[in-house]
């Protein structure tokens, strides 16, 4: 099905897929980094008194979740981080099938496009980690 696609939806398809695979990468992270916030060492200081659990980052904190709270959220993230792996993976098998099928007429093409879904990846991950994970520094 993904071989039919034409030429440029399948880097379309690919750019789209990214964004479910950080968001369960960022959903897994919350849950694995996560540390209880009376376990925390923060020397007197205290973090939002709604955060349940904490992630360590640079000497900040993001807001954790523990697993044995939210079991079903953990289980989503993780099955949203494999299967949007797994649908990239196809993606990218599709692709390779598409770039051999145009032959070197269309190789150039297929060159830009992946250049253009590797520079949005890291233009939105950059925007992401500078405004995303800037974490809270205890008061």
């Amino acid at each position: 099905m993904l071989k039919k696609l034409k030429f440029p939806l399948i880097y379309i398809l690919e750019l789209a897929l990214w964004f479910p695979l950080f968001a369960g990468f960022v959903t897994v992270v919350a849950f694995i980094g996560a540390e209880p916030i009376a376990s925390l060492d923060l020397d007197g200081r205290s973090l939002p008194a709604t955060w349940e659990a904490a992630v360590a980052n640079h000497g900040k904190f993001l807001e954790g979740y523990l697993i044995a709270n939210h079991p079903v959220a953990f289980g989503l993230g993780a099955l949203l981080l494999v299967g949007s792996a797994a649908a990239l993976y196809q993606v990218h098998k599709a692709m390779l099938f598409q770039r051999q099928s145009d032959g070197a007429s269309r190789a150039m093409a297929h060159n830009i496009a992946h250049v253009c879904v590797g520079a949005a990846v890291l233009a939105l991950g950059y925007i992401a980690v500078m405004n995303l994970f800037v974490g809270v520094s205890p008061v």
